[in-house]
């Protein structure tokens, strides 16, 4: 398997251990490292390889000062060659000073065009290396985002987790960038700068040595503040985020109620909140950097200063006892700007890691919740058929303090449409959800053959179920597409025959483009009824065993609701030995049409008169 296609495995929970942003620490920034590692390791090879093509940009430094003191010294004072100058510039050693001009100006261009080509290859392969890392970050963040369950999902903001998905994590580039990238090429090349400066010049040496304390002095003084400023200004775009998702997904019930102008408003609060946040957040940033500039400023006229002291006095100024010519203090001195503006960049990188850090806490937060109420996959295979889903006394509550679900008993059994009525809020869509294992019981079992399903491998069991939930999303594609989502490779008989049965068959073929119809965003073009039988549609042609609707008819008319069931029974005839329907329905000619018929009241079976029933199920057999 090649780098670009891995899929690095989602991370457990604990694994996510990491500070809340409120409660970071400066020396959490470095534990980022461990937290991206998974997503790095593909790429560890490629990062050597980085640090590699490094080296013959640190040879080119070297010899672009050689060229300097060969220009300054040679060329403009007449001082001799060295022999190593001579045999860098395939001259004789006592070569006329134009040849050598000429010799020193040949190669610094080849040098330069080398170095610049060398760059752009640096750079470019250092930008695939974050490229890769940061989809394949985003890829296993999408993945795991689906495997969390449905409580977490129904309680987190989609607008906050969509900023987070898309704005915070975008921040892992720069995690490689400033913990990894930057810091390989940053220690080899100070450390070959200031072995240089030894060598020629031990008090620039020092000056450039002492800019590093300072720099991290520097960098401990701001982390908090700038971590706090960070902090409010994700917090608030994201709220701001928040309430674009909220007001564009209810734009029909904004436009109702004529609340454009409100919600304006509101927007434009929130947006202002995100504004100064960012503003206070950039402008603390802006400090820092004049305070790096500064102290590297200071440290630039120190070296000129003390490297024109060198040279009006004409002796030595490093280890290796060479007088300090005006060509060695011009070389020394480019050395020295170009260690100091890396450490600078350095520093300034340490400042904006404080926003990254912020954000990867953001996202590691959202990662690292576990829900309340946790949904585990068992290992037993289900039976590809099956003659009898039972629940045995099955309690729920999505609060423990409140049960949506008592003491429940009932059975579905195959070739039979089962029906769950009652009113809205009795319990009925929390029955499909537990089929479903969106949620599990807190007392009480559902039994498949009297298998408990939750011992069962959960995608190889929701493989046996096709769902038409009350909301059925649909895509922003083709109507063909919509309607095979649970089976992309279905033929166009299938489909047709599914939307026929679903009751849609003359609605499509009144479309122009037919089943190549595009949908509206959220199928927006759409009537409510007509959007309902698509997800019924879907559901019949995924051809699951066990095909669960919640609430299939209750957009519909009497006349529609006949036809849809009509249907309904249809399919499950064409198979019964193999298939069986659930239905919940508040709608009595709905719950009419089906073989038995539990009547469900504020999480009770209840009797046909209403009354309360404690031991086994209560169900009118029909056709049995």
């Amino acid at each position: 398997m090649n780098a670009e296609s891995t899929i690095a495995a989602p991370a457990a929970a604990s694994e996510l251990a990491f500070p809340d942003a409120r409660q970071l620490r400066s020396r959490d920034v470095f534990r980022l490292v461990v937290q991206a590692w998974p997503f790095i390791r593909p790429y560890r090879r490629h990062l050597v390889y980085l640090l590699l093509a490094t080296l013959p940009l640190l040879l080119g430094g070297l010899l672009a000062l050689d060229l300097t003191r060969v220009f300054f010294d040679v060329v403009g004072n007449g001082h001799p060659l060295t022999p190593a100058q001579a045999w860098m510039l395939q001259v004789p050693l006592h070569a006329d000073r134009r040849l050598v001009l000429i010799h020193a100006c040949t190669i610094g261009g080849i040098a330069g065009v080398v170095g610049l080509i060398a760059s752009a290859f640096t750079v470019g392969y250092a930008v695939w290396i974050l490229q890769r890392i940061s989809n394949l970050f985003r890829v296993n963040l999408y993945t795991r985002m689906q495997e969390l369950s449905v409580r977490f999902h129904s309680e987190e903001k989609i607008g906050d987790a969509i900023f987070r998905m898309f704005q915070d994590s975008a921040a892992i580039p720069n995690v490689i960038n400033g913990l990894i990238v930057q810091p390989l090429i940053f220690f080899p090349v100070a450390t070959a700068s200031i072995l240089y400066l030894l060598w020629y010049d031990c008090r620039m040496a020092l000056i450039a040595a002492l800019l590093m304390p300072a720099n991290l002095m520097l960098a401990w003084m701001f982390g908090d503040s700038m971590r706090t400023a960070f902090i409010a200004e994700r917090e608030t775009t994201a709220r701001a985020t928040t309430r674009i998702e909220e007001t564009l997904a209810s734009i029909k019930t904004v436009k109702a109620f004529g609340a454009e102008v409100r919600e304006a408003d509101t927007y434009a609060r929130d947006n202002w909140d995100a504004f100064i946040a960012a503003r206070r957040a950039r402008l603390m940033l802006a400090r820092y950097r004049v305070m790096t500039n500064t102290v590297r400023g200071l440290a630039y006229v120190a070296a000129l200063y003390v490297g024109a002291t060198e040279v009006m006095a004409g002796g030595t100024g490093g280890l290796a006892r060479a007088v300090v010519s005006l060509g060695l203090f011009q070389g020394s001195l480019a050395l020295f700007g170009s260690v100091s503006a890396r450490s600078r960049n350095l520093t300034d990188l340490w400042g904006s890691m404080q926003d990254v850090v912020v954000a990867i806490s953001r996202v590691l937060e959202m990662l690292r919740q576990t829900p309340e109420q946790s949904v585990s996959s068992g290992r037993a295979v289900p039976p590809k058929t099956a003659a009898l889903l039972a629940f045995d006394r099955v309690t729920f509550g999505y609060d423990l303090r409140t049960p949506v679900l008592t003491g429940v008993n009932l059975e579905a059994r195959v070739g039979q449409i089962t029906a769950i009525a009652g009113p809205s809020g009795s319990g009925k869509s929390t029955i499909i959800s537990l089929i479903v294992r969106f949620f599990d019981p807190t007392a009480g079992r559902v039994l498949l053959d009297a298998e408990p399903i939750r011992d069962f491998d959960l995608p190889a069991w929701r493989g046996m179920l096709s769902v038409a939930l009350q909301e059925n999303p649909l895509f922003t594609a083709t109507l063909r597409h919509n309607v095979a989502y649970g089976r992309p490779n279905a033929s166009t008989a299938e489909v047709a025959e599914a939307i026929h049965r679903a009751g849609l068959g003359d609605f499509v073929r009144s479309l122009p483009a037919g089943l190549d119809t595009m949908l509206g965003e959220k199928g927006a073009k759409l009537s409510a009824g007509q959007a309902q039988r698509l997800g019924l549609a879907r559901a019949i042609l995924r051809d699951a065993p066990i095909l669960l609707l919640d609430e299939p008819t209750s957009a519909l008319d009497v006349a529609t609701e006949e036809i849809v069931m009509r249907g309904l029974r249809d399919w499950v005839n064409e198979a019964p030995k193999r298939r069986m329907a659930i239905i919940a329905t508040h709608r009595r000619t709905t719950a009419s049409r089906a073989d038995r018929i539990y009547h469900l009241a504020a999480g009770r079976l209840v009797a046909a008169d209403g009354s309360a029933l404690d031991d086994g199920p209560v169900r009118e057999v029909k056709n049995a």
